[in-house]
């Protein structure tokens, strides 16, 4: 087997275990793919690698995976003391880029965000509202429960509808908080 035909073999194995849910797998087939096809070493490589397994990743669509990736390779410039490196600040620019699209997502799932070019709802007059809610509980860290309920109960007191009419909980408010994290 050619060396081609054996990246390609690693790649697409890859392919399927991340289509059946196995990302340890795939993670792995990806790894060896990749680092054949580049001859990557040292921490440098490993940095190359990861985000080059993010770009699948996202390519796929598996944007949580691809999240994980880039943050894999933000550590590992941590740890060499390369923050301020353009490296650093590409996958930061990527990281951030990868959130914004999970935001949307969730948000659209909510019935937040509505389809088409219809008229203003009332769900898209308050998004803004429930948005910076949301901004405010995450920008000290990870959202706490009663941080959540009390979103909760101040967005139901304002009359700010949820995406199925219904009063917002905290589950629904931690929803948002984690994908804005991720």
């Amino acid at each position: 087997m050619s060396y081609h035909e054996r990246v390609q073999e690693f790649y697409g194995r890859g392919v399927r275990a991340a289509r059946e849910g196995r990302f340890m797998a795939s993670d792995h087939f990806f790894q060896r793919a990749v680092s054949r096809a580049y001859s990557l070493s040292g921490v440098d490589g490993q940095v190359q690698c990861a985000r080059h397994i993010a770009r699948i990743y996202k390519d796929m669509g598996l944007a949580r995976m691809a999240a994980r990736h880039y943050r894999r390779a933000l550590s590992l410039l941590v740890r060499e003391d390369a923050r301020d490196s353009e490296v650093y600040a590409i996958i930061v620019a990527r990281l951030e880029e990868l959130n914004r699209a999970s935001l949307s997502r969730v948000l659209h799932g909510l019935g937040i965000i509505s389809p088409g070019n219809g008229p203003v709802t009332d769900l898209e007059l308050h998004a803004s509202h429930v948005i910076e809610e949301v901004r405010r509980i995450i920008e000290s860290g990870p959202a706490t429960d009663t941080d959540c309920a009390r979103v909760a109960e101040r967005l139901n007191n304002a009359e700010v509808p949820t995406g199925k009419g219904g009063p917002w909980t905290s589950r629904l408010i931690r929803d948002l908080c984690d994908a804005s994290l991720d």
